[in-house]
C-alpha cells in the first residue's frame, strides 16, 4: 500500500527534523538563519522544527543571543545508550592504558563514513588544547583504518568513501587507503602519522578476535614526540591487552 501524502509528510518532518540535530555535531549554539543555510531550507520551516526539538527537549535555547544547543533529553538518551552498550565498564581499562602511556586512549565504531569515538579517557597534556571531534574520516583515522582492515571493506566501500577531509598526509583515493589496509592487517595495527591534526599521531587495534567485522576498535592518541617511532611498538602491545580486555566486557 502506498502511504497517503498526510503520511508522506509527516515522514519529511521527522527526517528534516534528525537533520536538524546533526547541525550540532560539532559542539557548537547555532541560530535559526545558521541551521537554515545549512539545510537550505525556509527560516519559517526551520523555525517551526526548532520549536518543536526544544518542546521536545531535544534542544535548550538560550537567551541572547536567540540561538540553540542541544538539550538534556538527549544527554538522558546518551547515558542510556552509554550504559546498556557498557561503554562505562571499558572506562578504567582506557584510563590505565592512558595512565602507563601517556597519550589518550578510546573506542570507537563505524557509522557510515566515519569512525564515531563512544568512550575517551580523561584529558590529558599529551591530547594538546585542539578537540578532537567525535567523528573521524574512516580513510584518515587509525580507529578508522582498523574497522575497515579488520571489516574487511571491499573495492566499491572503499570508492564509495570521501576523501577530502585529512591532511596532505592522508590518502587521497581508494587504491592507496587499499594499500593501506594490507599493510595495517600484515602489521597488526593501524596507523595515522598526523594524517588528521598536525603534529599529532594514533595507534589503532580491533578489539576482540572472534572471526567477522570487528565492532570496535582502540586507539592511543598523543604527540609526536610522545608517539615516537622507537614507543609505537610498545604501544601497540599495551593496546592490544587492553583491546583484549576491553573484548571480554563488550563482545
Amino acid at each position: 500500500m502506498e502511504p497517503t501524502s498526510s503520511a508522506k509528510g509527516q515522514l519529511q518532518s521527522v527526517t528534516r527534523a534528525l537533520s536538524v540535530l546533526t547541525c550540532f555535531r560539532n559542539g557548537e549554539d547555532l541560530g535559526v538563519s545558521a541551521i537554515a543555510r545549512q539545510l537550505d531550507l525556509p527560516v519559517s520551516t526551520t523555525h517551526r522544527l526548532l520549536s518543536a526539538l526544544l518542546e521536545a527537549g531535544f534542544l535548550d535555547k538560550m537567551d541572547s543571543p536567540s540561538r540553540y544547543r542541544l538539550g538534556t533529553t538527549l544527554a538522558e538518551y546518551g547515558q542510556i545508550a552509554y550504559r546498556q552498550h557498557r561503554i562505562h565498564l571499558a572506562e578504567p581499562h582506557l584510563e590505565e592504558l592512558a595512565t602507563i602511556t601517556g597519550a589518550k586512549a578510546s573506542i570507537a565504531t563505524r557509522h557510515g563514513n566515519d569512525a564515531v569515538l563512544l568512550g575517551t579517557s580523561s584529558w590529558r597534556e599529551a591530547d594538546g588544547h585542539e578537540l578532537q571531534g567525535l567523528r573521524l574520516p574512516l580513510h584518515a583515522s587509525a580507529l578508522g583504518k582498523a574497522l575497515l582492515a579488520w571489516a574487511p571493506a571491499g573495492e566499491e566501500d572503499l570508492a564509495r568513501l570521501p576523501y577530502d577531509s585529512g591532511t596532505a598526509r592522508s590518502v587521497s583515493g581508494p587504491v592507496g587507503l587499499a594499500q593501506e589496509l594490507a599493510r595495517t592487517r600484515q602489521g597488526g595495527y593501524a596507523f595515522n602519522d598526523e594524517e588528521l591534526v598536525h603534529g599529532f599521531r594514533t595507534i589503532g587495534v580491533p578489539i576482540g578476535d572472534e572471526p567477522g567485522p570487528a565492532r570496535f576498535a582502540l586507539g592511543l592518541r598523543g604527540p609526536i614526540d610522545l608517539m615516537i617511532d622507537e614507543r609505537v611498538p610498545f604501544f601497540v602491545d599495551l593496546a592490544k591487552v587492553t583491546a583484549r580486555k576491553i573484548a571480554d566486557i563488550l563482545l
